[in-house]
């Protein structure tokens, strides 16, 4: 494991390092891929091979990973591969809008290492230090187009998000002071040191701490109403950018959440921070759902759209039991796909047309068929059609809230997923479908390979997952749906 691990979290950074030091992409595109490769293989390797649904710790008491941490962690690490390759496409000459491109490599690297060393982080104070790590070197990357919207969302998204992850930190150390009685006065406020004592811990400062914890770090994930700097965060920034925010920021976060969500659980009872997970991703879900029938800029459009995914997934836990959690759980590796897919066609879209208007696309499959086809599978794996696996992970809720007699909430879920399926199909049928008026140039150029392969990898996920799940992956998911999802 300890191997593993220091290639996952070694990796990155050496290829941030290598492409600050090089001169010009020809280092640093093939550095970056090579590094989230062998990233995305050794998470493999320590949440498939090495028994991580068990619980494995390395490096002493700085790693811990088990079946929660194993989920997020394929989740951050695929997004992190599928966007290395696809930015080695979009920042070709002629390509891309990336204009700050001596730190975009470096800055995206880093931002891997950060997504990727909050699941393994033992110590919640490190899991902190990741998640606020995201936050700015994220908030950099927004800017990469240089434009005064990007400037703008960028600002908004650190202050918003620096002010709720202060809250967060909040939470933190007042279930530091609730396990004080229990652990004594000097301890360090490790997973596999309070989860051991949860149930021993105050009730009252549990409740507390992580109503802080899903204010703070919810801020990060998206959650209505802590919501307003992700639209325009995610519209602006570039492209693959904007994939690896939606795909693996926000559930990073989300895994800060539901960490601090099992301890507070233990101490609390499961109905607390299950009740608290439920009001979130329904109002999450149902104000997401309604402006995705409104939005005109269709990159806008994909982000209410992750705000709606974040909610279904609040929503899947809150319900609780062993069918709507593992829904849950598979809706964040479904959801990495296909929103890190639905982006990426959003930057070919914009790569040829130079708007992020809907109103000023049109003509789609006939100048660019790939492109097309990418899109509208995108539109439709988003919006929870088979063969995806989002159909597969959202169905999957669905009849756990009906075994649990939640009828109302798996109604809602039906409801508002088709509600905003019809808003998001019906904008980029639009613009995919439409007869070409006028296309440029730029617009039928060629099919950027690189580009072209991470869209095919992305599809490939979420048909595989929709039609099959391969027994360690269901071991794995079992396991994080009995970490804090599975109540009784």
């Amino acid at each position: 494991m300890t191997i593993a691990v220091l290639l996952i979290a070694g990796l990155p950074l050496a290829a941030a390092l290598a492409s600050w030091l090089g001169r010009g992409e020809a280092l640093a595109a093939p550095a970056s891929v090579a590094a989230a490769l062998g990233c995305f293989a050794a998470a493999l390797v320590a949440v498939f091979g090495l028994g991580a649904a068990e619980g494995e710790r390395a490096l002493g008491s700085i790693v811990y990973l088990d079946g929660l941490g194993g989920v997020f962690l394929l989740a951050a690490s695929g997004v992190y591969l599928l966007v290395a390759v696809y930015s080695a496409g979009y920042l070709r000459p002629g390509v891309g809008h990336v204009r700050l491109r001596r730190l975009y490599w470096p800055l995206l690297n880093l931002f891997g290492f950060a997504l990727v060393a909050t699941p393994l982080a033992d110590n919640l104070a490190v899991l902190w230090v990741a998640v606020e790590l995201t936050t700015v070197v994220s908030a950099v990357l927004v800017t990469s187009e240089g434009t005064d919207a990007s400037l703008e969302a960028a600002w908004k998204y650190l202050v918003i998000g620096s002010a709720g992850l202060a809250v967060g930190l909040l939470g933190i150390v007042v279930l530091y002071l609730a396990a004080a009685p229990v652990l004594g006065g000097s301890f360090s406020p490790r997973v596999t040191v309070l989860a051991p004592v949860a149930g021993s811990l105050d009730p009252g400062l549990a409740r507390a701490a992580f109503a802080l914890v899903i204010v703070g770090f919810g801020t990060k994930v998206g959650l209505v109403p802590m919501h307003a700097w992700l639209p325009d965060a995610h519209s602006e920034a570039p492209s693959p950018v904007s994939a690896m925010l939606s795909g693996a920021l926000l559930a990073a976060a989300l895994y800060a959440v539901l960490r601090i969500g099992a301890i507070a659980e233990a101490a609390t009872g499961p109905t607390y921070v299950h009740t608290l997970l439920l009001v979130f991703g329904a109002a999450s879900l149902v104000l997401a759902g309604l402006f995705a029938l409104r939005q005109a800029n269709y990159k806008r459009l994909l982000a209410y759209s992750s705000i709606e995914h974040m909610g279904i997934v609040a929503l899947g836990i809150g319900i609780g039991g062993p069918v709507a959690a593992y829904g849950a759980f598979l809706h964040v590796l479904a959801h990495a796909a296909a929103k890190a897919l639905a982006f990426f066609g959003a930057g070919e879209l914009l790569s040829r047309f130079e708007t992020r208007e809907a109103a000023g696309v049109r003509g789609v499959m006939r100048t660019a068929p790939l492109a097309g086809v990418m899109v509208l599978a995108a539109a439709l794996a988003i919006g929870g059609m088979p063969p995806f696996a989002v159909f597969r992970s959202e169905l999957l809720i669905v009849s756990g809230g009906f075994a649990r007699s939640s009828y109302f909430l798996a109604g809602l879920l039906v409801v508002v997923a088709n509600v905003a399926f019809a808003g998001i199909y019906r904008t980029f049928h639009v613009m995919v479908l439409s007869p070409a008026e006028g296309a440029s140039e730029r617009a039928a150029r060629a099919p950027q390979p690189l580009m072209g392969a991470a869209m095919l990898g992305c599809v490939a996920a979420l048909v595989a997952l929709g039609l099959w799940i391969p027994a360690p992956l269901d071991q794995l998911l079992q396991s994080a749906a009995g970490v804090i999802g599975a109540r009784t």
